[in-house]
C-alpha cells in the first residue's frame, strides 16, 4: 500500500512516450479483467504516465499492453500511484512499475488482444478493423 505522503511527492518526470495501450485492472486474485485502450504520455525507469478515459483507483494492480512498431505487444505491470482528472474525458495516470512475475496470467491475456499498428504518431488504428 502506498502512504499519502509517497502519493503527493514530487515524481520525477519521464521523458515523452507516445504509443498506444491495451489496458486491464488485474483482480485480488491477480487476473486481468476487461481491456480498453489508452495513450501513454511519459516513460521512465520505474514508472509511466498513462491518458485513459477509464478512472483508476490508487493502490490498484494495472496490465499494460505497449503497441509499438513491433509485431508483439510489450508487456507492463504498475500499481497506481495517482489518478486525476485531465481534460476532455481524461483522466491521467501515474504507475510505479512492477517486475511480472513468470507465467503470470498477463502473458495470457496479452496474447489474446487484437494486434494493432499505429500508423503515425497522433494516428492509430486496429488491425481487425
Amino acid at each position: 500500500m502506498v502512504s499519502a505522503e509517497a502519493r503527493q511527492a514530487p515524481r520525477p518526470a519521464g521523458l515523452p512516450f507516445r504509443a498506444l495501450l491495451d489496458v486491464s485492472e488485474l483482480d485480488e486474485r491477480g487476473r486481468p479483467g476487461p481491456s480498453w485502450t489508452a495513450g501513454s504520455l511519459e516513460l521512465s525507469r520505474s514508472h509511466v504516465v498513462i491518458s485513459s478515459r477509464r478512472l483508476c483507483y490508487p493502490d490498484s494492480i494495472i496490465a499494460l499492453a505497449v503497441h509499438l512498431i513491433d509485431d508483439r505487444p510489450v508487456p507492463l505491470m504498475g500499481r497506481v500511484i495517482s489518478c486525476g482528472y485531465s481534460d476532455d474525458g481524461l483522466y491521467r495516470v501515474d504507475l510505479d512499475l512492477m517486475k511480472i512475475p513468470e507465467n503470470h496470467a498477463v502473458f495470457t491475456w496479452m496474447h489474446g488482444l487484437p494486434q494493432r499498428l499505429a500508423s503515425e504518431p497522433g494516428e492509430r488504428r486496429s488491425l481487425a478493423a
